[in-house]
């Protein structure tokens, strides 16, 4: 399995693959900005060409932009909705501009679950409508918590099914959230459960990538709170299935790990690869 971690952009996008590169990543994840904030600088064309340059370089794969924090797709509110949205559109626009392999983003929170669905799949068709490029969109499975959309295989396969552009989208598999909100990753028995499921609902060739944290909570717990791998409640038992099994080794994994330490990416991934058989 190709492995990676989110990194930072404080030093530039080219300063971020440099970084990457510097602890052993095989890809990495970043943001296009602030990832708390709804202004955005204008990329430099200067940037985005050494940021290509060095990614070319160092061989890396994938690279994965992910949506700043505050856009919520699946919102009622009027103004909140088209800020969510022009968001989309121009962090997706920089991924594509910065050669990403990937964009992906959190579907969301609603009141009503129906609603929000609806208002997903109209923002995706949008930005979809708007943004020309290679890189993918993904959907990102949600813990459940506090009218959070697409917790559900069944929420993630209707997005997926409802898409105009079907073959510029999949998911993004966070394996913190899918045990938050109660697939049982601990264990071969509960990943095959859950991978049945996931067939069932989703389609198993929508699966692009995965982000690999362990969490805090229980199973269908719903607290998105992520722990290094194998200090919490997955385990390493729950690690080393996805990283044997011959079908999902195939898919690359992103580090969300915490940060708490400067050498806790460079634990997390020496983790992941010493399950290995």
């Amino acid at each position: 399995m190709k492995l990676g971690a989110h990194v930072s952009i404080g030093k530039g996008f080219p300063g971020a693959v440099n970084q990457a590169y510097s602890i052993g990543c095989d890809g990495f994840q970043i943001f296009a900005g602030n990832p708390r904030g709804w202004a955005r600088k204008p990329l430099a064309d200067s940037e985005v060409a050494q940021f290509r340059k060095e990614r070319e370089k160092y061989a890396l794969w994938p690279v994965m932009v992910h949506l700043s924090y505050l856009p919520n797709p699946a919102t009622t509110d009027p103004e909140l909705y088209e800020k969510s949205v022009l968001t989309m559109v121009e962090d997706f626009s920089r991924a594509n501009a910065l050669g990403a392999d990937f964009f992906v983003f959190h579907p969301g929170k609603a009141k009503d679950r129906d609603i929000g669905l609806k208002k997903i799949i109209a923002a995706v068709n949008l930005v979809l409508e708007k943004v020309k490029g290679s890189t993918l969109l993904l959907f990102e499975n949600q813990s459940g918590a506090g009218g959070e959309v697409a917790g559900s295989f069944q929420d993630l396969g209707l997005l997926i099914k409802e898409v105009n552009q079907g073959d510029r989208v999949g998911v993004c598999f966070d394996t913190c959230h899918a045990f938050a909100a109660g697939y049982d990753l601990s264990s071969d028995s509960g990943w095959q459960q859950t991978l049945d499921e996931f067939e069932k609902f989703v389609g198993l060739s929508n699966l692009k990538i995965f982000h690999l944290n362990d969490a805090v909570g229980t199973v269908g717990s719903h607290l998105d709170r992520h722990q290094h791998i194998g200090r919490g409640m997955i385990g390493l038992q729950g690690f080393s299935f996805l990283m044997n099994h011959p079908r999902l080794n195939q898919l690359p994994g992103i580090l969300e790990t915490p940060q708490e330490a400067p050498d806790d990416d460079l634990m997390n991934l020496k983790t992941l690869r010493q399950l290995v058989k």
